[in-house]
């Protein structure tokens, strides 16, 4: 575990060193760009990046997936395996870990989102791309310079032989129900007669990938379902942070840059390891008598609900945004409205409880459910969903908007770069309606699941005890 850990941190920081080192290039030589142009005054009179160009960038951002895939993937197991889980100590400072971790992530994009976003605005793009690649490599440096210390631990089967063994396992399953019920007896009595029967091992094994098949099958709704709230997630945070890019971004003296709006939410997502840990934990723990204060399926319900709140908190804040630049006349101009960014600061600290308790409760939820194989694609999981539902997001946009020109003079609710003229209002309406659908189905199918868990738990005790 810990070379497959360690080189795929390496990989990591090679790809996230690699995009930044495409993006400094491609911001340095004007020839790998577009002509500057004011996208909001003349949307009409902007080119677009097509040819090499737009294959440069695209590259670049494929190596920062590729990182951040890597990332998510193995630096939480790498760190875990320098504590001992047989001992009470070290399994607390396991669980101290991985709450240090996600702080310092946050911590890390937090300086980023500040110092780098002034450095791009005020002394250059290039500059700021050639720190962040040094900066990656330094990183690179520091954990390559632990490879002696770290605890050795060697991979305990793996997650990717179990999948196949199940896709493999369906397909027989498929080929041998087309087989005639008789052809099956004569080949039965046939192996009878020659005595050979399989040995224990294979049948053993068919039984462990059968039990394989339904755990993932139990789980597959819950997985839907989490696409499903994720979707209004992904389209609240980015258009959140749109919106606020229009109002007035100045706190006192201090003018907070469009780009670094991101770093609200990044800041709430930060504070709120710790108050979750030593605050909120005890409290929950005394209410419900559970060892985690709540369960994973029950943190991700009640994500659900923090984002049909900030739905709606969103949509109320919109429908007074757009009331104030109609009342100075910039529903035209598309200029910033004279309106505190801080009208927003309550929706993205709604938005980052839910992004905390949703992800992080599909993960435990995967890792408690599975087997220990397939416990190391937990974070996998989890990113492929939330990365399907961005792309179900981008869908969504399109058939809102095709679905919303009928009977609008042609333009759809989030057609066009102007924000003052388009019905955000209406379509956080639409996504928190969406939420609502979207944490009943779930609570639906997390209330089945935990029936059927319970039953066979139940089953388990009386089959023991009728052995006995």
């Amino acid at each position: 575990m810990l070379w497959t850990a360690g080189s795929m941190e390496a990989s990591r920081q090679l790809s996230f060193s690699t995009g930044y080192m495409l993006l400094a290039l491609q911001a340095h030589l004007p020839s790998l760009h577009p002509p500057d142009c004011e996208i909001i005054k003349e949307p009409n009179n902007c080119e677009t990046t097509e040819g090499w160009n737009l294959t440069l960038l695209l590259l670049s951002l494929l190596m920062f997936a590729v990182g951040e895939g890597c990332m998510n993937a193995c630096i939480p197991f790498l760190g875990g395996d320098q504590f001992n889980n047989d001992d009470p100590n070290e399994t607390q400072l396991k669980g101290m870990f991985l709450s240090w971790l996600k702080f310092a992530n946050s911590l890390g994009a937090l300086i980023g989102l500040i110092f780098l976003v002034w450095i791009e605005n005020n002394v250059g793009w290039t500059i700021g791309f050639a720190i962040s690649a040094v900066l990656v490599l330094v990183g690179l440096f520091v954990a390559a310079s632990g490879l002696p210390f770290y605890r050795t631990k060697k991979p305990n089967g793996s997650p990717r032989k179990r999948i196949l063994q199940v896709l493999v396992s369906s397909s027989k399953k498929r080929q041998a129900a087309t087989v005639d019920v008789i052809e099956l007896q004569e080949i039965g009595a046939a192996d009878c007669i020659d005595g050979e029967d399989k040995p224990n091992s294979e049948i053993t094994g068919t039984t462990e990938v059968d039990e394989l098949t339904k755990a993932i099958i139990r789980m597959l709704p819950i997985f839907i379902s989490c696409l499903l709230i994720y979707l209004p997630f992904t389209l609240l945070r980015t258009l959140t942070i749109q919106v606020g890019s229009t109002m007035d971004k100045g706190i006192g003296t201090i003018q907070i840059s469009s780009a670094s709006l991101i770093a609200i939410p990044t800041a709430f997502h930060m504070f709120m390891q710790p108050c979750y840990k030593w605050i909120l934990t005890p409290l929950l723990k005394r209410f419900t008598g559970h060892t985690h204060a709540i369960t994973p399926l029950q943190s991700i319900g009640a994500a659900s609900a923090c984002g049909i709140a900030a739905a709606c908190l969103a949509t109320l804040v919109e429908t007074r945004r757009l009331t104030v630049a109609e009342q100075h006349g910039l529903s035209s101009t598309g200029a910033a409205v004279p309106m505190s960014v801080l009208w927003l600061v309550m929706q993205f600290f709604l938005l980052s409880i839910m992004d905390a308790a949703s992800f992080t409760g599909l993960i435990e939820f995967i890792k408690n459910e599975s087997s220990p194989e397939m416990k190391l694609i937990a974070p996998a999981v989890q990113s492929i969903l939330a990365g399907i539902a961005a792309w179900l997001a981008c869908a969504f946009i399109h058939l809102v908007n095709r679905a919303t020109k009928y009977g609008n003079n042609g333009r759809g609710w989030l057609d066009g770069a102007n924000f003052n003229r388009a019905r955000l209002d209406r379509f956080f309406l639409l996504l928190a309606a969406f939420e609502l659908v979207a944490l009943i189905n779930y609570a639906f199918w997390a209330r089945r699941y935990a029936n059927k868990q319970r039953s066979s738990a139940v089953g388990l005790v009386e089959t023991d005890q009728e052995t006995r």
